[in-house]
């Protein structure tokens, strides 16, 4: 009778058990209630399970009162992955994005690196026996199984997720280029196990479940073909050929060692369809995939080029800043594409994405984690001690092999660098076989020391479900600010959530940049509300006041989170340009943020805009000191609305440099003529950006408002057909009908007058000066004024 399990063994059988569940859900994990549903649901799951099963582990020991380890130099080698993220983040300009990660950088953190680099470690020492390896064989299988299924099912328009697979092509990976890249790697894994297995082996199962493994092999191979087809990318099919390529070439290398020669005629079959895909034949397009652009090796490799010089070449901008090292780095010759003003969050491939972020140093030390594995792999190869041995080594390696070379061809995710972990994990475990062992009763210092690791483990268990909970539930609330504002809810509420989402997180510069966007809104709203400076009431000023406080203070504290997020300094920059009018100051320090914004993304033209926009903005602020009593304060003024007039003119021209097609540009510099007195000039710009715009709404009615300034020969006659066009292309633009109503009333045709003066009454009730010139219409009284616009 055997006798019954110590607790030790219980708690050694639990952690492998968390694990075996980490492999399982991790591909699979989908949360759907924040805007990133993939990327921070399977972070939360490797952190939370990780940490988990080293604690069982731990405890397992500490039951025992034995350590417990496999003895070898292999248990080193998670030290440099971990070292390769953690050092650089040390220097990272943005801390928070570098050590938990955010934006869908969470792959590349400090956090997911010490797990990773735990899970490789736990793994190694916990899974030597070949049972644990057919089990973790069979878990893989499943989890890819039902991957494909559910992709399919979202190709075929099936919902499964809810919302989430109302996107096409919907999959549990990421994208669906790198859905398939994850399937290549899989798919070489479990080709692996099909040619070398043998009765009674220890790759795949027999009887009934064997046979599920086989057809589940063969299902995961066609989908990756068909997947191929539909993706029809040079690097994937690339990446698929070397996978085929890689057996074979273990196959020839012990072709003794193989049962059954004919299981390599289904991966013949795949290398021969594939080539003149990659060489020649177009790819399936039976579904219109989402169009996934990536930058190419050049332009990765010259950003790459470019932040080593600017920041320290040794560690780089840090862990998960790619997209600040793209915004400030990136060719100009962008400009001229239809992705001029998309800010990539990552290079061509995982390797030129790591290399400006990590720096020389970080990508050494993973290039020592890589190559020390694969050189003690190698020899496990050359060297094994037993034909079983030496399979098992074949089957780990070539997925392990898969990745490191996609590493060159594609950008990772969460799930491809996670499932490297478990495969670099798995190739540990057979490189260390002797167990080593130390009894607390004769080891009292190492009984110390187990017991501290495990409660620090434990106690960093205790605080990362906590801080992963609260986490959790500030997405959610964003989550919720965001389905709310694109639903049009109520703008209260909207804030509501994001405060929400600030209080839970306190360190995401995202929270704080939309917050203050809300809070301007906001201030906007208080202010409609409020008829005439007469009827503010001292409690509804401090309202106000209190809201623009909370909107400035919030977009600064973005830019104090991330310095480097240009996004940040747009944000701050709005806020303070809104409140000109009302704070003088606010003019150096809207200025102070968009120069900055130019310093971080100097050749993006919009940047360049919005300054420009800040100097008109505040041009228009000092326009009335120009006429003012005092002399002194009159010329001063005039100076400073002469100099605010040039800089925005200087602002736009070089915007229009970097884009010559640029037409909010052209649109603004047609407004600096304006605010010049240079009419004739602004009319030609704006009759120029029309031209090449004929659909701008507000192209169009600021032609038509410039013929009623000048109101020269024909002047009128433009101006009533730009506002007929502009009411044809939104016949709710209220300024549109209220201008030509303007137009037929000093042409005498009363009748089309009025009836234009109606709707623009019926599209803003209420508003006493519409009802007004409605009633001395009706009455015939005609008025030669030209009007002001009204606020909608």
């Amino acid at each position: 009778m055997r006798p019954p399990a110590s607790l030790g063994s219980h708690l050694r059988c639990a952690s492998r058990g968390l694990v075996f569940v980490l492999v399982f859900f991790l591909p699979l994990t989908v949360l759907p209630f924040t805007i990133n549903p993939l990327e921070l649901s399977k972070q939360t799951l490797l952190v939370i399970l990780t940490l988990s099963a080293t604690v069982l582990w731990l405890a397992s020991m500490i039951a025992e009162k034995k350590v417990r380890f496999m003895r070898g130099w292999m248990n080193l080698i998670p030290l440099f992955y971990i070292a390769a993220v953690a050092v650089p983040a040390f220097s990272s300009s943005a801390p928070y994005l570098s050590l938990i990660g955010a934006h869908s950088q969470e792959y590349l953190s400090v956090a997911t690196a010490v797990s990773i680099g735990m899970l490789t470690y736990l793994i190694g020492n916990t899974f030597q026996d070949r049972k644990s390896h057919k089990l973790m064989h069979g878990v893989l299988l499943v989890s890819t199984v039902l991957c494909v299924v559910l992709s399919l099912l979202s190709l075929f328009g099936i919902s499964v997720f809810g919302s989430l697979t109302g996107v096409l092509a919907f999959n549990t990976v990421g994208t669906f280029s790198s859905f398939s890249a994850y399937l290549v790697v899989m798919n070489s894994f479990f080709l692996a196990s099909l040619v070398s297995h043998r009765t009674n082996g220890s790759i795949l199962h027999e009887g009934a479940i064997g046979t599920l493994e086989r057809v589940g092999i063969v299902l995961i191979a066609l989908c990756t073909f068909f997947f191929l087809l539909l993706v029809d990318n040079s690097s994937l099919w690339l990446l698929f050929v070397l996978s085929i390529l890689c057996i074979f070439l273990f196959v020839f290398f012990r072709a003794q060692d193989f049962p059954s020669r004919a299981r390599l005629i289904v991966p013949l079959i795949l290398l021969l369809c594939a080539l003149p895909f990659w060489f020649w034949f177009p790819g399936v397009h039976v579904v219109n995939l989402p169009v996934e652009v990536t930058l190419n090796t050049d332009s990765s490799l010259s950003i790459a080029e470019k932040t080593l010089q600017a920041t320290s070449s040794t560690t780089g901008s840090g862990p998960g800043t790619y997209q600040f090292d793209f915004t400030q780095f990136h060719d100009p010759v962008l400009n001229q594409t239809d992705f001029w003003n998309t800010r990539f969050d990552r290079a061509s491939s995982y390797v030129l994405t790591l290399l400006p972020t990590l720096g020389v140093l970080g990508v050494t030390l993973l290039s020592l984690f890589v190559l020390l594995l694969l050189l003690r792999t190698i020899h496990q190869v050359v060297k094994p001690h037993s034909r079983a041995e030496w399979l098992e080594s074949f089957v780990h390696a070539t997925p392990w092999i898969m990745f490191v070379i996609s590493a060159f061809l594609i950008p990772w995710n969460m799930t491809l660098t996670a499932v490297f972990g478990i495969f670099s994990g798995l190739l540990a475990s057979q490189v260390l076989r002797k167990e080593a062992s130390r009894s607390f009763d004769r080891s009292p210092g190492v009984a110390l020391m187990c017991s501290l690791l495990f409660l620090c483990v434990a106690f960093v268990l205790f605080i990362g479900v906590f801080v992963t909970t609260q986490r959790y539930a500030a997405e959610i609330a964003f989550g919720k600010a965001v389905e709310l504002d694109r639903a049009g809810g109520a703008l209260q509420e909207i804030v509501t959530e994001l405060d929400r989402a600030t209080t839970l997180n306190k360190y995401h510069d995202t929270y704080y940049r939309n917050l203050a966007e809300a809070l301007l809104l906001r201030v906007d709203e208080a202010l409609k509300g409020i008829s005439s400076v007469d009827t503010l009431t001292p409690e509804s000023a401090q309202y106000v006041q209190s809201l623009i406080a909370a909107s400035v203070n919030a977009a600064t504290q973005a830019t104090t989170l991330s310095p480097n997020n240009v996004l940040n300094w747009l944000t701050r920059g709005s806020v303070y340009r809104n409140l000109i009018p009302v704070m003088g100051e606010a003019t150096t320090f809207a200025i102070e943020s968009y120069t900055r914004a130019i310093e971080l993304e100097g050749v993006n033209p919009s940047n360049w805009v919005e300054l420009g926009k800040t100097h008109l903005v505040a041009a228009e602020a000092i326009r009335p000191l120009t006429q003012a009593t005092d002399e002194a304060t009159a010329v001063q003024a005039h100076t400073s609305l002469s100099e605010h007039l040039t800089n925005a003119q200087m602002a736009f021209g070089k915007a229009i440099e970097l884009k010559p097609n640029y037409a909010p540009a052209h649109f603004q510099l047609a407004l600096t003529y304006v605010a010049e007195g240079r009419l004739d000039d602004a009319i030609e710009k704006m009759e120029s950006v029309a031209l090449y715009n004929p659909l701008d709404v507000g192209v169009q009615f600021q032609l038509g408002v410039l013929y009623l300034k000048r109101s020269g020969g024909g002047d009128v006659a433009s101006a009533q057909a730009a506002f007929e066009k502009t009411i044809s292309l939104s016949p709710e633009y209220s300024n549109a009908h209220w201008f030509l109503a303007s137009i037929y009333e000093s042409q005498g045709d009363l009748a089309r007058a009025v009836q234009e003066v109606e709707t623009v009454s019926q599209l803003n009730p209420g508003n006493s000066l519409v009802e007004a010139h409605l009633q001395n219409l009706l009455a015939g009284q005609v008025s030669n004024e030209t009007p002001e616009a009204i606020e909608e």
